[in-house]
């Protein structure tokens, strides 16, 4: 039984990675794409839009291809058009074509999301365990490689060209091998089983959960997002520091979380998950607040380390509670949460860009700490709206204690 478990979860681990290094490498190169094509805040707003655009317009639609298609099948497609747009856009000189290959990344970005979550939940429930958080952390892990490749390359002199092209083509290489390992990590019954649960049709009755797990991994995955894509620019703005600086500050926040993911189904199983979603939510609103008052960059660093770890369990956590919820139905489930989730990610520094050029950084980074605080207050009332099929695998837990058994 191992032997066959064991190389899905590494071929699922490996989707985790290479989305990881993409959008590292895609964050730590942000402040260099704005100085080559000359773009402004705002502007650099709104290429970021045009990502979240091509991603959400995907996210809403994966349930349909999930149907008819293995997830390990649309994980590779996703990451090889994902790779293929990263490559290309370096060398876009107009506006309009920058568009269009941010919005092929973001879309290829967004399927790949989707459907590796969509798998991972389906591997939690086939092996009865939670293990989201490390899945999370080879992604973070991945970030944390792509800002570090970004990072060396800019140091020596590399150009953004040489950068986007090297990513891309980790990302590919990653994908390929998930894909080969995930064919002998399966057998056909339960490649068949997988379908079949994607078809089930979800509870009416679960959508007010799921809406309420949906808000807060909107709320966290935007204020993830606002640290993960201002962070280095926030370093080059307002420090004057290099370009591998802030590279190097966007290694930092995801190096920690790197580390809170890794060691997060751990913690979880310890504190309870509910537990770990509010103190983790104060302490990211805390080291934002340090983040903004910082008067210099080692206090900057610091709080980028400290949000880091405190943001690493908030989205698995959330996401695996998502499919625990939705039982036979999990892809459906997942597909509600990680379409609201990720529409903070791919959004909020879009928003945060405007902001930004309205009025300033520090502004923009207020409303990531005020999002950390309504992840707080909202972990309030998930106990209460915590339905019984979130206890499907494990039918010791009661009702009421929502998210304990993590």
């Amino acid at each position: 039984m191992i032997h066959v478990q064991m190389p899905a979860r590494l071929a699922c681990s490996l989707f985790f990675l290479g989305g990881g290094v993409g959008i590292g490498a895609w964050a730590a190169s942000l402040p260099v794409l704005a100085a080559q094509n000359d773009l402004d805040k705002g502007q650099l707003g709104l290429v970021l839009l045009c990502f979240a655009l091509g991603a959400i317009l995907m996210m809403v639609n994966v349930g349909h291809l999930t149907k008819r298609y293995d997830c390990s099948t649309i994980s590779l497609c996703a990451a090889l058009v994902f790779a293929t747009a990263l490559s290309v856009v370096p060398h876009v000189a107009s506006a309009p074509f920058l568009a269009a290959a941010v919005f092929a990344a973001g879309a290829g970005f967004g399927t790949l999301d989707v459907s590796m979550n969509t798998d991972a939940s389906e591997l939690e429930r086939r092996v009865n365990r939670h293990f989201m958080s490390s899945l999370h952390g080879a992604f973070s892990v991945g970030n944390l490689a792509g800002a570090f490749l970004v990072g060396h390359i800019l140091a020596n002199g590399g150009a953004l060209a040489i950068c986007m092209t090297a990513a891309a083509a980790v990302v590919a290489c990653l994908a390929t091998i998930a894909m080969l390992g995930s064919r002998n990590g399966i057998t056909p019954e339960q490649r068949v089983q997988s379908r079949e649960a994607r078809r089930g049709k979800l509870d009416p009755a679960l959508r007010p959960h799921l809406l309420l797990l949906g808000a807060i991994a909107f709320l966290s995955l935007l204020a993830e997002g606002g640290m993960m894509d201002w962070s280095a620019v926030y370093i080059v703005t307002v420090f004057a520091a290099a370009d591998s600086v802030g590279a190097y500050g966007f290694a930092v926040f995801a190096s920690t979380m790197a580390i809170g993911r890794l060691t997060g189904d751990w913690i979880t199983a310890r504190t309870g998950p509910t537990t770990l979603l509010a103190v983790s939510a104060l302490t990211c609103a805390a080291a934002v607040l340090l983040l903004i008052a910082a008067p210099n960059l080692t206090i900057v660093f610091c709080a980028l380390a400290i949000s880091g770890l405190g943001v690493a369990n908030i989205v698995p956590a959330v996401f695996a509670a998502a499919g625990r919820a939705g039982g036979a139905a999990a892809g459906q489930a997942m597909s509600i949460v990680t379409t609201m989730g990720y529409a903070g990610l791919l959004l909020g520094p879009a928003v945060l860009g405007f902001i930004a050029q309205a009025s300033s950084l520090a502004a923009s980074f207020g409303l990531v700490c005020a999002a950390f605080l309504l992840i707080a207050v909202g972990t309030r009332t998930m106990r209460k709206t915590t339905p019984k099929a979130d206890y499907i695998h494990d039918q010791r837990t009661e009702p009421g204690d929502a998210l304990k058994r993590g």
